[in-house]
């Protein structure tokens, strides 16, 4: 039997990564007072840089009619009462444009939500930062900004990724003011659903579901696995989209897919369910994903991941939470169910959402 590791003898190159994901001050006195070890090995006036360069605001080479443009971050926090870590809420948070305050966003979008006056105690509260989300922002009417809605973009390295609306990939450079826009495409293949940047690799998937991978030092772009993914959805009408999400270590693809609905004499598409797709290594080819465990997805607008169920107040295992038309709602794999956030009998399973500060 392997002895317990003493948090003592824990390395000190590991602590002072450690260190770098911590949120604040107080969460960095919370860590240098464990032991002696760890309050010698990070220093109490230490500056978060890798929090700061995930964060920070850049801006970027022109897009589309010469638009000046922004990267906007964003980050996807868990909340825990200090005094009851088990359970806690989703927050997202960004830097405000005109101060040093962070915005409230809506967790599955980028909406703000209207502040309450609240305050974040940090003494009350943890705050751990769990994924990162970006935008590409652009100066609108009276110095105002706008979001381009991207299908998605991602941040590797200094490179900016974006799907754009016609399901182009397109790259700059942020860190050079006046690099171009470049195009990212295959001969054959030209529009794509999604891109992630997956342990320490870049990854696009195409309308079809074959993965593709993208070189960050040429920036060429090659096919990643089988020609597809399975499109076996009998009598759904059609597959609304198609996303990457990390789950267990492992690069999955999730396919949504939709109906026609008339309401009010007006034909809309409506999610009625996903399936959720991951590599078989061994056969070379997508398995469909029939539970999730004891997992949830989490289908933002602007990002997709997943989290521990029992780590959230209400959230559901085996399931994805996702927006529609400004409504929160969640699939159950299970039984191939959805709840809307906006039926209150159901609420408590979008507790996690809704945090006590909002």
């Amino acid at each position: 039997m392997s002895e317990a590791t003493v948090w003592s003898d824990l390395p000190g190159e590991l602590l002072d990564h450690i260190a770098n994901g911590l949120f604040s001050k107080v969460e960095l006195l919370r860590f240098r007072s464990i032991c002696k070890t760890f309050r010698s090995a990070v220093d109490s006036d230490k500056n978060f840089l890798d929090h700061l360069k995930r964060n920070r605001r850049r801006l970027l080479s022109p897009y589309s009619s010469g638009k000046t443009c922004s990267l906007s971050p964003a980050a996807f926090y868990r909340v825990v009462l200090s005094s009851y870590p088990d359970k806690g809420w989703l927050i997202k948070l960004q830097d405000a444009y005109v101060s040093s305050q962070k915005q409230l966003l809506s967790p599955l979008s980028r909406f703000s939500i209207k502040s309450s006056g609240k305050t974040l105690d940090l003494l009350e509260f943890t705050v751990s930062e769990i994924h990162q989300s970006y935008d590409v922002e652009y100066l609108y009417y009276n110095s105002t900004r706008a979001s381009f809605n991207f299908a998605r973009v991602v941040l590797a390295e200094d490179f900016v990724f974006i799907v754009d609306n016609y399901k182009k990939i397109w790259l700059c450079n942020s860190n050079e003011s006046d690099s171009h826009w470049v195009r990212i495409m295959d001969e054959e293949v030209k529009l794509f659903s999604d891109i992630v940047f997956h342990k320490g690799y870049m990854y696009a998937l195409d309308l079809t579901g074959a993965v593709w991978w993208i070189s960050l030092s040429e920036f060429g772009i090659f096919q990643f696995g089988p020609s597809s993914t399975p499109m076996d959805y009998c009598d759904i009408d059609e597959c609304k989209d198609k996303r990457f999400v990390e789950y267990c270590g492992d690069l999955c693809i999730v396919h949504r897919f939709s109906r026609k609905f008339r309401i009010k004499r007006v034909d809309i598409d409506m999610t009625v369910g996903f399936k959720v797709y991951k590599m078989d290594e061994e056969l070379v080819e997508y398995v469909e994903v029939k539970s999730l465990g004891d997992k949830a997805f989490v289908m933002a607008t602007d990002s997709c991941f997943s989290v521990l169920a029992r780590e959230y107040y209400g959230c559901l295992e085996n399931s994805i939470y996702f927006t529609e038309q400004n409504n929160v709602k969640v699939f159950k794999l299970g039984d191939g169910s959805i709840t809307n956030m906006v039926d209150s009998s159901f609420q408590s399973c979008f507790q996690m959402l809704i945090p006590p500060l909002v």
